[in-house]
Order: structure tokens, then sequence, then C-alpha cells
């Protein structure tokens, strides 16, 4: 069961967000919380999929809301939401760390996929296997042969760039076969 916390001191934004998810997935379980300080109490006591919360709020604003939110829950995603357009302040929010950044008023759709997407990156976090199914096996094993082959290929471009094209014969350069290219 997914669980998540919407924080605003707008009740109105509190109901409509909670009927457009609870429309969108009837089996989410919503929570609503008028103050950051009500919403840490909800966090600690609880283990949300994904916390939404404005960033101005009463006392503690929504920036010290998701640092809060990382120390007490660092695989939560936060997405954070403002009726004011301030880019110095979603800079702030990307720097600090959150999910995404939303502008009120939010479009019905787009609010919904951020979320949905938020969720299944907590999931995939903390339940990969729940997520990926029997995909669980093989997709950690096809991330470490990506790893590792972006490691050679950076690897290969660093000598390129350097003039070690051989990475056998660093003194003599070596010929591409045209399968290769």
């Amino acid at each position: 069961m997914v669980h998540i916390l919407l924080v605003d001191d707008n009740e109105t934004f509190l109901y409509t967000g909670r009927e457009l998810l609870l429309r969108e997935q009837p089996t989410f379980v919503v929570e609503t919380v008028l103050d950051a300080e009500k919403a840490l109490f909800e966090i600690r006591t609880h283990d949300y999929d994904v916390v939404v919360s404005d960033i101005r709020l009463p006392r503690l604003d929504g920036i010290e809301l998701l640092h809060e939110c990382q120390q007490i829950r660092p695989d939560t995603p936060v997405v954070l939401i403002t009726g004011y357009g301030d880019m110095e302040l979603e800079e702030k929010a990307a720097r600090c760390g959150a999910y995404a950044f939303l502008h009120k008023p939010v479009d019905a759709d787009t609010f919904c996929s951020v979320v949905h997407r938020a969720v299944l990156r907590a999931q995939l976090r903390r339940r990969p296997e729940q997520v990926l199914g029997e995909d669980s096996v093989w997709y950690p094993q096809a991330m470490e042969q990506l790893r590792r082959r972006s490691i050679d290929i950076a690897e290969r471009l660093g000598h390129a760039i350097d003039g070690d094209t051989s990475p056998s014969n660093p003194s003599k350069p070596r010929r591409t076969p045209r399968s290769e290219v």
C-alpha cells in the first residue's frame, strides 16, 4: 500500500490534491496536514512513500521540511509546490534535493504523474523486487554491466584525449577496424 503525505496551509489544495490522487489510484492512502511541524511528527511516526509540500508554510517552510525529512527518512522523495514563480527558490530546492518542483496552479495530470513517478522511485529504492518482479534478478546485473562498460568507455576516451589511443601499446596508435566504428 502506498502512503502519501500532503502538506499545505491551504485546506482547499489539500482536499483537491487528495481527491485527485485517490481518483487516479484508489488504493493510495493520502494523509494531509496544515503545517510543517505536524508533517515532521507524521514523518517520524509513519514511513511515507512520498511527501508533497508547499514551500510557503507558517513557521517552518518547505525547504526546511525537505531538509528535516532527508535526515529522518532519506529514501522518501519530497515534491515541493509553490504559488510564487521564483527561479532562485526552484534552484535552491533542486540543490537541497527536492524530487520535483511544481508551480500552482498545478495541472491535475502533471501533479498525479509527478507523484506516481516519485512513488515508483521510492519503491525502487526500498523494495526493488516488488517493483521489478522477475526482473529484480537480472536488472542489478545489467546495471553493473552498464556501469563497467561506462568506465571502460571513459578510460578509452581519456586515452584518446591524451593521445594514447592504444591501451596495449601506448607508443603506437591503434588502428580501429571498420567493424568497431
